[in-house]
């Protein structure tokens, strides 16, 4: 256990300042009793905890606390179980850390597209991916989840058994029990390679706005893997918005993303479009080492000419609309996880976000991006493109705005999901342990 101090600060910290808190004390289990004491123990004085595997999240109090801090961080390792054709990943892991251990085997998974994201609570979210196209979410690649319940019973979910609980996970988030590892079937082909975009710690799939620039990443997994930053100006945004939306909807080949091959012969022309748009630098091509170095470089020589944007006190926003293809969610049903409660025809995800400096203004952009989301779901519905409240599915909830409450739970699972989940809470959860935990709740 660690109190106050440079140490607590240390595990506690999260990837956005928005979404830190100052806890009590910060706790490390190494081992499912481990947690079970400590889940018996909050439960006994009611003390507020939060639960912390990659600390991604950009909403307080989803995995940071005022009360009890509990770090998943020596829950951190994968191992691969070639003759199975399985990974295990131990719920403190980052998707970094998963890749890099996979890397020459062969093998690969369905996980996070950016390398500091943790692999417990994208999984646990639903988990678009690089191969969502070919393989779904990666919670349908789920095959088991260890687990420790609310009364500090360990035990494990899957398909055959705690069937429900498992159904209930797979999208819910922390309403129910503290993960520890995540055992999940491997996706690749004899030919694929490691997801190389993974190895830098800075990657984007849909276009950023940095000031005035805009940015995209492409990585190619051919046998010798390359990639590179596209950096355009806010001049062409019409262009490249335009070309996003043609490949969208042309693409037939379930190994491309927006900009990432996962093959070993790259088709021609796959993303020529987006290479003839007049760019203020290119880099594609050069040694994946050198893309962090390189997008960085780019990217600060092209503010250099825009200082407006700076003076409107956001220096990085992003408005994406993540384009998958329609058959992406195919390989499951929705009566096999909570997310998404509707899977033919999709929606796709959209994210809002602005990087800003000043914490006075937390409540000026919160309701910001609240009316923007609004916004975009009132177009959606006026064009009879999204889907009716009670059937859910309009709202990624990895992307999700903390403070919409009930209203965003009915969008994320629809009432008759929801309505399974609650059952599933009063069984598992009868004195509200997980309730303690913030987070999206049942």
């Amino acid at each position: 256990m660690m109190f106050l101090g440079t140490a607590l600060l240390l595990a506690a910290v999260h990837w956005l300042l928005s979404s830190i808190e100052a806890p009590q004390c910060v706790v490390e289990p190494s081992s499912a009793a481990d947690i079970g004491a400590i889940l018996k123990n909050v439960g006994v004085t009611h003390t507020p905890f939060a639960v912390k595997g990659g600390g991604h999240t950009s909403n307080k109090e989803f995995s940071s606390t005022t009360g009890v801090h509990i770090s998943l961080a020596q829950f951190n390792y994968t191992n691969l179980d070639a003759g199975a054709e399985t990974v295990a990943i131990g719920a403190g892991t980052k998707w970094i850390s998963v890749y890099t251990a996979l890397d020459g085997t062969g093998f690969n998974v369905v996980g996070g597209r950016n390398p500091a994201v943790g692999v417990a609570g994208l999984t646990l979210g639903g988990g678009y991916s690089w191969k969502t196209n070919a393989h779904g979410l990666a919670i349908d690649n789920l095959l088991e989840i260890n687990i420790v319940l609310p009364n500090g019973t360990a035990t494990t979910a899957s398909a055959t058994h705690n069937a429900d609980l498992f159904f209930a996970l797979k999208g819910g988030f922390n309403n129910f029990v503290c993960p520890l590892v995540l055992s999940v079937a491997w996706a690749s082909s004899p030919s694929s390679h490691f997801a190389p975009s993974l190895k830098t710690s800075y990657m984007l799939l849909a276009p950023l706005f940095v000031s005035s620039l805009l940015f995209l990443t492409c990585f190619i997994t051919l046998p010798s893997p390359k990639g590179g930053h596209l950096t355009y100006s806010a001049a062409q945004m019409a262009a490249v918005n335009a070309t996003v939306v043609t490949f969208e909807q042309n693409n037939t080949d379930t190994r491309a993303a927006i900009l990432f091959y996962d093959g070993p012969v790259l088709p021609e022309d796959m993303f020529a479009d987006f290479f003839v748009i007049p760019t203020v630098s290119n880099d594609f091509g050069g040694p994946m080492t050198f893309l962090t170095w390189s997008g960085t470089d780019g990217g600060v020589s092209g503010l250099r000419h825009s200082p407006p944007s700076w003076a409107r006190g956001v220096p990085r926003s992003c408005v994406a609309i993540e384009p998958f293809m329609q058959s992406a969610l195919n390989t499951s049903t929705a009566a096999s996880s909570a997310y998404p409660p509707v899977r033919i025809p999709i929606l796709l995800p959209s994210n809002i976000f602005f990087g800003y400096t000043d914490a006075t203004q937390d409540g000026a952009f919160h309701t910001a991006i609240a009316q923007m989301q609004a916004n975009i779901i009132a177009k959606a519905a006026a064009r009879e493109i999204m889907y009716p409240q009670s059937d859910g599915g309009s709202i990624y909830p990895n992307y999700a705005l903390a403070g919409e409450g009930g209203a965003y739970v009915r969008e994320f699972w629809g009432e008759d999901h929801l309505k399974r989940m609650k059952e599933v809470r009063e069984r598992i959860n009868p004195r509200g342990v997980m309730r303690l935990a913030g987070g999206w709740k049942v």
